[in-house]
């Protein structure tokens, strides 16, 4: 307190001369209709300054939950498509009220690490077997396909992205039912490379590539790029064509990780035709 009384003291000839120009400004205003018309426009210009910049913080701060709040609505959404349950036929009697059986199912979760500059990049997201995720997975996002999920924890789990080098995913042309694989192109995080397409195929540049939905894990008509050039050099009867992807992995925030329900059925299934 003493402290503050030697300011105060120390200062008296300055704050003195502050109150008598705040007086003097006070009676300027007050009598004169000119200078007191500008004071209130500049008041109004700068209140109007420091209104906009709170909106602007205000709106930037409220982005995190509109995100969360539209992904939220995404896996919703994606849990009621059609797409997601086939019809129960049943020789002679249904055992369900439903006649149809979901299919897949969507778990909303944010990625908290990731990487785009390996050979070999992983992203990690935080939604693990507490909340049904399960290695193969399929991550998707709201523009198209992510990646595979690889290993799961309680709490976590890692994804092997698109620009994996060892990732690979089942495409057909957006005009035909020719499909072929596509791979990254090991350069760009948005770059990859659609393998096997016979040269009598018609592809052009702007063609969409969607997941077939062979490789049982994800499903059907998923966007995964465009064709962004096409090449017929080569020794053999395959065109060599390059694709933009269509996530944006040094962008991405928010994903949903796919759980095909019927999917250890089918993986059954293929182990009894095997053997």
């Amino acid at each position: 307190m003493r402290g503050f009384l030697d300011f105060l003291i120390r200062h008296y000839f300055t704050f003195f001369f502050i109150f008598l120009q705040s007086i003097s400004l006070a009676l300027i205003v007050q009598y004169n209709q000119r200078q007191s018309v500008v004071l209130i426009n500049s008041s109004n210009r700068f209140i109007g300054l420091i209104n906009r910049k709170l909106n602007t913080i205000e709106s930037y701060l409220s982005l995190r939950s509109e995100n969360e709040r539209l992904l939220q609505e995404n896996v919703k959404l994606r849990n009621l498509l059609p797409d997601n349950y086939k019809p129960n036929r049943l020789p002679q009697t249904y055992v369900n009220d439903s006649n149809l059986s979901q299919i897949y199912q969507y778990i909303g979760c944010k990625i908290i690490h990731s990487s785009t500059h390996k050979s070999r990049n992983f992203l990690t997201v935080d939604a693990g077997s507490l909340q049904g995720v399960t290695i193969g997975n399929a991550v998707i996002s709201s523009e198209g396909v992510v990646g595979v999920v690889k290993t799961v924890s309680k709490h976590y789990a890692s994804v092997m992205p698109v620009i994996n080098a060892d990732f690979k995913v089942s495409c057909r042309l957006n005009h035909d039912d020719y499909y072929g694989s596509l791979v990254w192109d090991g350069i760009s995080s948005r770059g990859g490379f659609l393998n096997d397409i016979p040269f009598h195929v018609k592809v052009a540049v702007g063609d969409s590539l969607f997941t077939t939905g062979y490789s049982n894990i994800f499903p059907s008509g998923i966007p995964v790029g465009t064709v962004k050039k096409v090449s017929s050099e080569g020794g053999d009867n395959f065109y060599t064509i390059a694709v933009d992807l269509v996530v944006d992995y040094k962008k991405i925030q928010s994903v949903m990780v796919v759980n095909q329900l019927l999917k250890s059925d089918m993986d059954s299934l293929s182990v009894e035709i095997d053997d």
